[in-house]
């Protein structure tokens, strides 16, 4: 144990990351869509026990797990947004021990109906993280209906937000998502876009108002890698024909040095042709809905085409022809747990997920080397339907395909008739 003792604190400090830090929370990029880890994972794996045990152990431990504690922060109500701020202006009055908000590398915001008090401490923090590298606002507003339902307006983050979000945290950003229906007005888009050049994922779920005026400058985004437009994950039909992000899409289609870097896209219908035929040559993942009407003209103007994923249900695919994509995903329209009557799930589920299967079995993709099915939320239940699985394994087996599940685990059922091959219908 005297060994352990005398080790460095810098050590210690990688050992005790591995026990505080979630998976891949610090990522400047999204998951790969095939990835085992879920947004909520990375909520859901944090253990404030084992954080409060380790902060009694010795005082150069406590200060090691504040400060990885703070690398990562969620908001979720007024009170936390304000204790925060509180306590990271107090730790810059004490000289003694780092500031606390030079060590936060990631906020998520998930508030109900944020008020202007939120907005006043939220720029507090904002002042307090110069190396914030990832911002996730997925703020909700709701309201009630004349008739007597719930409604979700649009909510506009604040400019006083942004301006300091600028000052601040211009050099440091590497991620910002805009994922519920709070979203910055134009104007503060492109101050953002054009001031935090290392900008390597966007997430806009819309863009508040309208575009009043065209811009004077050409929008460059040298860093910019992933692009998701609209309500993801299930892109519904609320995104079809989206003004803005249209709008958004037109501005970045003068030329392909506006978007050097660009290697995934998703979204619903914002794929506007001159879009896809100016920056689709560099598209290596695409994620959209196989209703989506320019889905024949993203596949023909993505030759580089490395994974597609549809978003199911919607619609039934057409037959595809592609010479390099490699993995097809079939994702849930939504992830939240569903219970359906079986004779449903067969009729609205099952039936489509068969013919969109012998789809994709019927299409020319030489390079196919992998389907997977996440089944959750809206899919979980064709873990009920052996039949399904075992026929369609063996025949993607056959094509040396892999038939995979979420986590990547093949759905390969035992079976007395194994040696039997079955044929899709």
């Amino acid at each position: 144990m005297g060994v352990l003792h005398d080790l460095p604190v810098e050590v210690w400090r990688q050992i005790l990351a591995l026990l505080i830090r979630s998976p891949s929370v610090l990522l400047s990029d999204r998951e790969d869509p095939f990835s085992e880890v879920r947004d909520i994972d990375i909520f859901m794996n944090k253990d404030v026990k084992t954080q409060s045990a380790l902060r009694l152990v010795c005082k150069d431990w406590h200060e090691v797990v504040t400060e990885l504690a703070y690398e990562h922060l969620r908001l979720t109500s007024m009170e936390e947004v304000t204790a925060v701020a509180n306590h990271l202006e107090e730790s810059q009055g004490h000289p003694r021990n780092i500031a606390l908000g030079t060590c936060i590398l990631r906020i998520d915001l998930t508030l109900r109906d944020p008020t202007d008090q939120y907005s006043k401490a939220l720029v507090r923090i904002l002042r307090c993280t110069p190396n914030l590298e990832i911002l996730v606002t997925s703020n909700v507003y709701v309201a009630m209906h004349p008739n007597s339902h719930l409604i979700s307006p649009q909510g506009q983050t604040p400019t006083e937000i942004i301006d300091v979000l600028v000052k601040t945290c211009s050099r440091s950003l590497r991620r910002v998502e805009w994922t519920s229906n709070e979203y910055p007005s134009w104007t503060d888009l492109m101050r953002v876009l054009r001031s935090a050049t290392g900008i390597k994922s966007l997430t806009l779920a819309n863009i508040y108002g309208s575009l009043t005026e065209k811009p004077h400058q050409r929008l460059i985004l040298p860093s910019l890698k992933t692009l998701v437009l609209g309500d993801s994950p299930s892109f519904s039909h609320a995104s079809l024909g989206n003004v803005p992000l249209n709008a958004l899409l037109t501005m970045l289609a003068k030329s392909p040095e506006q978007l050097p870097s660009l290697e995934r896209l998703e979204g619903f219908s914002p794929f506007s042709p001159d879009f896809l035929r100016t920056h689709g040559s560099k598209v290596r993942i695409v994620r959209t809905v196989a209703f989506t009407p320019l889905l024949h003209e993203i596949i023909a103007t993505c030759p580089n085409l490395h994974t597609f994923i549809t978003i199911f249900p919607h619609h039934i695919l057409d037959l595809l022809s592609h010479p390099s994509l490699k993995r097809i995903g079939i994702f849930p329209i939504s992830e939240d747990p569903v219970g359906v009557p079986q004779a449903i799930f067969s009729a609205y589920i099952m039936k489509p997920l068969e013919d969109l299967m012998c789809q994709i079995d019927e299409s020319r993709l030489p390079k196919l080397a992998q389907v997977r099915i996440r089944n959750v939320g809206t899919l979980a239940n064709i873990m009920e339907h052996p039949e399904f699985l075992q026929r369609w394994w063996k025949r993607w087996h056959l094509r040396d395909v892999r038939f995979d599940d979420k986590d990547g685990r093949p759905f390969h059922l035992s079976s007395q008739d194994d040696d039997v091959l079955v044929e899709p219908q």
